[in-house]
């Protein structure tokens, strides 16, 4: 399993228990530190300071079941990096994205507009969001235009919209 942009690895802890061998990558080295030192006992967590997009494809016997990003893909080039996360896929794998997406188009903040009250109520109850210390960058694509991106590049790509101007896009890689 990949985790693109795995942030201080709190996925990873919380995934590591089910999970053979986890590698997460971020190229912030001060995160990864932070990631090191909240799974230091995970023994089978390995952790990569580098820019998903510089990464080498492994070959086909060492690619990846399943790929993970969240809250990421807003930070690389929309295409490229999709087709990275396609390549580095094993045939049959899955891909589990969780995006932010822009609001551009009247619907977009229609939509977005009529999940703010619940959302509100929502932050209030859980706390609301806490700096965490990583790296924010606003998105630049509307979901329309990850949707028709993502449906080039990984045909039959299921996005869907979520609350907080989030998006979830899964695919299954064809087996070849």
């Amino acid at each position: 399993m990949l985790d693109i942009g795995c942030g201080d690895g709190l996925l990873l802890q919380r995934i590591a228990p089910f999970a053979q061998r986890i590698e997460g990558i971020d190229p912030d080295v001060e995160i990864i530190k932070r990631a090191q030192a909240r799974l230091a006992a995970l023994s089978n967590v390995e952790l990569t300071t580098d820019d998903f997009l510089a990464m080498q494809v492994p070959p086909q016997a060492e690619r990846y079941q399943t790929v993970i990003s969240v809250a990421t893909l807003h930070h690389m080039e929309l295409r490229a990096a999709l087709t990275k996360m396609r390549d580095v896929l094993a045939p049959s794998g899955k891909l589990l994205i969780v995006g932010l997406a822009a609001d551009k188009s009247i619907t977009d903040y229609l939509i977005n507009g009529l999940f703010l009250l619940p959302i509100r109520f929502m932050d209030r109850l859980h706390g609301g969001m806490q700096d965490i210390g990583v790296r924010i960058v606003d998105p630049q694509e509307s979901i329309r235009e990850i949707r028709k991106a993502a449906l080039e590049v990984l045909p039959g790509a299921v996005i869907r919209r979520r609350f907080y101007y989030r998006y979830t896009l899964t695919w299954t890689k064809p087996s070849e």
